[in-house]
């Protein structure tokens, strides 16, 4: 496991202004995990939606300057979806202003987030061995700018958005190979 950031419902407390800068990581399991949905085997998560002062709060986190070499994106765990870069928010909850910017990965899978405000993508390039590069759920004010992958797969768009109401998107890299259909799918 590379960066891992987690809690659950009923935890609490608040991660914010945090900074993680220049770091490189070969070989790892999950390169970067975000998860306000961590669960020990022994507990049983309550799917209780209601805000408290037991709810886990994320916010202004930025990830900056990592290069993610052969990622096997899993971490032993068989509950754990396997991708090197996991963002789970909660919906009652989403995590707010995470920022990733200058990421070179490469590995099994790609990057995976749920349940976010004002996640910011920029100068991503994510090379995934198989489905999207990039998947994102019920994101809102989501913005992607410069991101990527160096070779598109034939079977997965580059980037999957599904309830991600108006995104905004700059300058975008390689998304799509000669022949191949739509880098994007999105999904209302």
């Amino acid at each position: 496991m590379g960066l891992n950031i987690k809690s659950d419902r009923g935890r609490g407390g608040v991660v914010e202004n945090v900074h993680m800068d220049h770091w490189t990581m070969d070989d790892v399991g999950r390169a970067i995990n975000v998860s306000q949905y961590y669960v020990l085997e022994a507990r049983v998560n309550s799917t209780e939606p209601k805000v408290s002062e037991r709810t886990p709060v994320y916010r202004n986190i930025v990830v900056d300057n990592m290069s993610i070499n052969r990622c096997r994106a899993t971490v032993g765990f068989e509950k754990m979806p396997p991708v090197m870069i996991n963002i789970e928010g909660l919906p009652e909850m989403p995590i707010s202003g995470l920022r990733i910017a200058n990421i070179i990965a490469s590995g099994k899978s790609g990057l995976k987030a749920h349940d976010t405000v004002a996640m910011e993508l920029h100068n991503v390039q994510v090379n995934a061995d198989s489905g999207p590069a990039f998947l994102i759920r019920d994101s809102k004010e989501l913005e992607l700018d410069g991101v990527s992958t160096r070779e598109p797969l034939a079977d997965a768009p580059v980037i999957r958005l599904d309830r991600c109401p108006a995104p905004s998107c700059a300058e975008a890299g390689r998304l799509q190979a000669p022949g191949h259909f739509s880098p994007w799918r999105r999904v209302s």
